[in-house]
C-alpha cells in the first residue's frame, strides 16, 4: 500500500463538538450545487461517500479516519471552442451586429461555460488518511503530489493545523536537532542517482 506521512504543526486540543462543526463547514459538496465551479472537495462518511462525515464513525481513539473525496468536471477544449463559435452565430444574427463587445463575449463565454459544464458529469476521487492525533502523525493513502497539496489545504483549512511531509530528509533533520548534529547538515550537497547502461 502506497502512503505519504505528514507531521501535524500546531497545537491540537481535541473535542467532539468542535470536530463535528469543523467536519460539517469543511463536508463535500455536490457539484450540481455549485454551478459556476469544475471542483469540488471535502470530508465524507470513511463508510460511504454519498454521506456527510459524522464524528462517530471518525474516532477511533486515538486514531481519526478521515476520507476525502474530490469531484471534478471538465469541458473538452475542442467542445467548448465549437459551441462557443456557434452561439457566437447565433448572437450576431439575432442583433444583426458585425462583432460582439468584449462584455458581450465575455457573458457569452461564462453562459457556454456553465452550460456545458451542467451537461459534464464528475470524477470522482476519494482518498483515506489516518491521523494519530496523539502523536501528531497523519497517513496520507497516496503519493500522488496534486492529492497531497489538495488534502494539506483542506486539513489546514478545517483544522487549522501544518502538515509537514516526512521524507528521508526531514527526518534526518529532526533526529540531528534532537542528537545535536545539526552541524552536519551545514555543507551537504544533494546527490543525483542515474542508472547507467553498462
Amino acid at each position: 500500500m502506497s502512503f505519504s506521512r505528514f507531521h501535524v504543526n500546531g497545537h491540537f486540543s481535541f473535542s467532539s463538538t468542535s470536530f463535528q462543526e469543523y467536519l460539517e463547514q469543511n463536508s463535500f459538496r455536490e457539484l450540481s450545487e455549485l454551478s459556476d465551479a469544475d471542483e469540488s472537495i471535502g470530508w465524507v462518511s470513511p463508510f460511504s461517500c454519498l454521506e456527510a462525515p459524522n464524528i462517530d464513525e471518525i474516532v477511533s481513539e486515538p486514531y481519526f479516519r478521515l476520507t476525502m473525496r474530490m469531484d471534478k468536471r471538465r469541458v473538452p477544449a475542442a467542445l467548448f471552442s465549437a459551441r462557443l463559435d456557434m452561439e457566437t452565430k447565433y448572437a450576431l444574427e439575432a442583433t444583426g451586429k458585425k462583432h460582439l463587445s468584449m462584455q458581450e463575449r465575455k457573458e457569452l463565454r461564462l453562459t457556454v461555460r456553465r452550460e456545458l459544464l451542467a451537461q459534464t458529469l464528475p470524477n470522482a476521487n476519494f482518498t483515506r488518511a489516518i491521523w494519530n492525533y496523539k502523536d501528531s502523525i497523519c497517513y496520507l493513502f497516496s503519493t500522488s503530489a496534486n492529492i497531497q497539496l489538495k488534502f494539506c489545504k483542506l486539513f489546514k483549512n478545517t483544522f487549522s493545523l501544518e502538515l509537514e511531509e516526512l521524507t528521508p530528509a526531514t527526518l534526518a533533520y529532526r533526529w540531528a536537532e534532537k542528537n545535536g548534529a545539526i552541524t552536519a547538515f551545514t555543507n551537504l550537497i544533494p546527490a543525483t542517482f542515474l542508472s547507467t547502461k553498462i
